[in-house]
């Protein structure tokens, strides 16, 4: 009987503990909104092909320039394009650069991070060498600079801001496994026989993720802004294929006849990171047990 009353208890302690993460969750306004603007971008490149009026990179230059109407909501590029079609298309380059970048950044970053912060000697100062390299140049031109080298893929581009952001995630992964190195609990897991690679991967990783991946968030901002910068430039994806920086770029040039269509792919852009910005503060706060503390008495 009483194991049955100590059973009922702890499942209504966890159901207790689940209700109140939901509660620290859904009581922060940025992190609400920051969630649901994400997932409404992700459900317009998902369905990209059923909300968008128009094919993307069909032409009509009898309607080249057009100002917004019912057939074209914000009106046509020089070539007779459906600009909001062409908007809602580069929804999906957009977001699979974010996505890959943080994936990648997050997995090569998290394992940099944590070996150097770990392993100390000759391996956490050849390791902070490489990252202190990487970090002293500009995430963009550092960039720019592999894709000109690679070329102008999609894969390219990835690949080379993944590259220029992974240091941050690293950076930030090793300062938060110092802190966790001389904990008790990673004494103890040296002291039962643990190898060193177990111990970093079931108890420092775990342990350390929640900041680094409110900077992988926020990094999924700054790769977007990255990769509509090298389209801007004429280095990312190439035309006809839709992206935000390339419809700036090609609505420059009736940027006083028609600003809808820099407009436009601007506030796309826009909107892109704040709500990525907002979902990563959110995270943050939420995370981190001293700032859920603080605004825990500001809600």
């Amino acid at each position: 009987m009483s194991a049955t009353s100590d059973e009922m208890d702890a499942a209504e302690e966890a159901a207790s503990r689940r209700r109140a993460t939901i509660r620290r969750y859904t009581r922060h306004p940025g992190l609400v909104i920051g969630a649901v603007g994400v997932l409404l971008l992700i459900l317009v490149a998902l369905f990209a092909p059923w909300i968008a009026p128009h094919s993307p990179t069909r032409t009509d230059l009898m309607n080249n320039l057009a100002a917004p109407s019912a057939t074209y909501p914000l009106g046509t590029d020089q070539f007779g394009r459906c600009v909001l079609s062409r908007l809602i298309y580069g929804a999906q380059v957009s977001l699979q650069v974010g996505f890959f970048v943080v994936l990648i950044s997050l997995g090569a970053g998290t394992l940099l991070g944590a070996v150097a912060g770990y392993a100390g000697g000759w391996i956490e100062r050849a390791l902070v060498a490489c990252i202190d390299i990487l970090l002293a140049f500009p995430s963009f031109l550092l960039a720019l600079a592999l894709v000109a080298a690679r070329g102008n893929t999609l894969d390219s581009i990835v690949l080379a801001v993944a590259i220029a952001y992974t240091p941050r995630v690293a950076a930030v992964m090793r300062s938060v496994v110092l802190t966790i190195r001389p904990r008790p609990f990673i004494e103890a897991s040296r002291a039962i026989g643990l190898s060193p690679w177990r111990i970093v991967v079931r108890h420092v990783i775990p342990n350390a993720l929640p900041p680094v991946i409110v900077v992988a968030t926020i990094s999924a901002a700054t790769a977007i802004l990255a990769e509509a910068g090298l389209s801007f430039l004429g280095l990312g994806v190439q035309p006809p294929t839709p992206t935000w920086g390339n419809v700036i770029a090609e609505g420059q040039t009736s940027i006083t006849t028609n600003p809808m269509i820099s407009l436009s792919a601007g506030l796309c852009i826009a909107f892109t990171v704040v709500v990525l910005n907002l979902l990563g503060d959110g995270l943050r706060d939420t995370l981190d047990p001293q700032m859920r503390r603080s605004t825990g008495k500001l809600l």
